[in-house]
């Protein structure tokens, strides 16, 4: 019995021994609780061991600031003409936006109005008036009603599946000879602007509703 004791006694100090023994042994690591890599058991900093996220990001690789226009975390883009194409040049690229929902000519034609009238100024393409779309993209109606336009782009006549068109209650003095070359089905509305009555005749009988108008000549 006396011998079973001493047997564990002497294990016990054996292992305390070797306890202390790797205890004194230099374990190196990450020290920087910010890291990614955080070591509570070294107890020698090695800061070329630490790994940090990387910029507006965390150690998950999530972005944790605000992602801009253009789906980068923490960017500056700004899609300007809010048609879901980060860019400030061309309001749209390719045949479709970005989304596939909305044909880029027809797009354009809105941004060509956005353009020429500075009333629109403060607002993207898609806040102007009221507009309805066909399954293929493709503007069907189209709503500019009291907007304060001045002008209508030559580009009017791409909108090549235009059904009704509003233009009343503005300020236009002219009109582009482009109009009358949207679709021969297209109902268009320009009653109490400023034009005068050459808009009225037989060259413009695309127009379905002209009067009242008050004409400054």
């Amino acid at each position: 019995m006396i011998r079973i004791i001493y047997i564990i006694t002497l294990l016990t100090f054996i292992f305390i021994g070797c306890e202390d023994l790797f205890k004194n042994d230099t374990v190196y690591g990450c020290l920087d609780e910010d890291a990614c890599n955080y070591s509570s058991i070294a107890n020698t900093s090695d800061s070329d061991l630490c790994d940090y996220p990387m910029e507006n990001f965390n150690c998950d690789e999530e972005c944790i600031v605000e992602v801009d226009d253009c789906g980068v975390c923490g960017g500056t883009g700004v899609d300007v003409d809010q048609d879901g194409v980060c860019d400030d040049i061309d309001p749209c690229l390719g045949e479709y936006s970005s989304d596939d929902s909305y044909f880029c000519d027809d797009v354009h034609v809105l941004f060509d109005f956005v353009n020429s009238n500075p009333s629109l100024d403060s607002l993207g393409i898609f806040d102007i008036g009221i507009t309805d779309w066909s399954e293929d993209g493709k503007l069907i109606y189209l709503s500019l009603v009291d907007l304060d336009l001045i002008s209508v782009p030559l580009s009017i006549e791409n909108l090549t599946s235009l059904e009704t068109l509003f233009l009343n209650d503005n300020k236009l003095s002219s009109l582009p000879e482009t109009l009358c070359n949207l679709p021969v089905t297209c109902q268009i509305y320009v009653q109490n602007n400023n034009l005068c009555s050459e808009y009225e005749s037989e060259g413009w009988g695309c127009i379905d509703q002209f009067p009242p108008q008050d004409c400054q000549e």
